[in-house]
């Protein structure tokens, strides 16, 4: 009897192994059955974007004494590298105070030497032509040409208004009003550093100009920051 038993476990043993059933546990006995890769739900990477950076506006200047002197608002501003997205490119003609103020006819020359211009160019004349006595509308003709002049040579002017004046008061306040209104029809941005240091009356506010034509180191610094925060926007309406 015992000889049956271990002889049928003998014959269903061999059976198995010609089946391919293996008898070790945690063996797969089909070696080209894999069992299916596992996922683990591992989010794809998303690829890193770098950072971009506005270029700087580039600002020329084309000014008179008002913007020339080592204190005024052209030092403590866009020059001074303080003005947001803006980068001072140069000033065209003298880069001190000259030893007479600067009509527009002389800022005229110095745009007619110059034979290519970028980025955009601040305009600031007309006050030196006023004091000597020239009409308003003459002398807004005349920086209006400068205008063109700056623009055919490649740049967009920004039309700088005139500081005020203590002696030639409604002389510049009708300059300020004919400019406003030429740059309005030309497309131009205007640049207000009248209002910032102004009395009521068009004169200079008190304490900001020491001889009532040019300001003074308060003025200056009044008319920087007054720079500072209508520049930015300027530069983006080209």
């Amino acid at each position: 009897m015992a000889l049956g038993i271990i002889a049928a476990a003998a014959l269903v043993l061999a059976a198995l192994a010609l089946s391919g059933v293996s008898l070790r546990p945690g063996i797969n006995p089909d070696p080209t059955s894999r069992p299916a890769a596992t996922s683990f739900g591992l989010a794809t990477p998303s690829p890193t974007v770098a950072p971009t950076t506005a270029a700087l506006a580039s600002v020329t200047l084309l000014g008179d004494q008002n913007a020339l002197a080592p204190d005024s608002w052209w030092s403590r501003s866009v020059a001074a590298s303080s003005v947001s997205g803006v980068t001072a490119a140069s000033v065209l003609g003298s880069t001190t105070i000259p030893e007479s103020p600067l009509t527009v006819a002389e800022l005229q020359q110095t745009v007619d030497a110059t034979t290519t211009l970028t980025g955009y160019v601040i305009v600031q004349a007309g006050s030196t032509d006023v004091a000597e006595g020239a009409l308003p509308g003459t002398v807004a003709s005349s920086v209006e040409n400068l205008w063109k002049a700056v623009a055919i040579r490649g740049a967009t002017p920004i039309v700088a208004l005139v500081p005020p004046s203590d002696d030639q008061t409604e002389s510049v306040v009708a300059l300020n009003d004919l400019l406003q209104t030429a740059a309005a029809t030309a497309g131009y941005a205007v640049l207000d550093l009248n209002t910032p240091v102004a009395a009521p009356n068009g004169t200079w506010a008190a304490g900001l100009s020491s001889d009532g034509v040019v300001a003074n180191e308060q003025g200056s610094q009044i008319l920087a920051e007054a720079v500072a925060v209508q520049l930015p926007s300027l530069v983006q309406k080209k």
